[in-house]
């Protein structure tokens, strides 16, 4: 399972939550409404099955969540859930085998900055 912390702006956070919780691979979802104040508007938490990670994270930077609020990603080491294993099950593949390709992408500019400035 993958932590999603999100700051979307009001105008968008309904989409957000939406899209989260219609998906069957997310679970956990929790909406603090106005929580948030750099930059301004409502924290979104969730959980997120490994194998789907991509393409929820895909869909909410068509939100332009990237853009106007923030997204956060952590790992999750375990989960003691009934939730969170049928979310697991509800998504495609082995969560062992899930490449979350923003994951990739972060990891690499990180690495080639950091290259740049030896």
């Amino acid at each position: 399972m993958v932590h999603l912390r999100i700051i979307a702006p009001r105008d968008a956070a309904g989409h957000a939550a939406e899209l989260l919780e219609a998906s069957p691979s997310v679970c956990n979802v929790i909406v603090f409404e106005g929580a948030a104040r750099e930059p301004d508007g409502d924290v979104i938490l969730c959980d997120v099955a490994r194998e789907d990670a991509s393409v929820i994270l895909s869909d909410l930077k068509e939100l332009g969540l990237h853009e106007d609020g923030s997204i956060a990603m952590e790992a999750i080491d375990s989960s003691i859930s009934e939730v969170s294993q049928e979310a697991e099950n509800a998504a495609a593949g082995s969560p062992a085998d899930a490449v979350i390709w923003e994951e990739v992408e972060a990891r690499t500019r990180a690495a080639s900055s950091s290259a740049r400035r030896s």
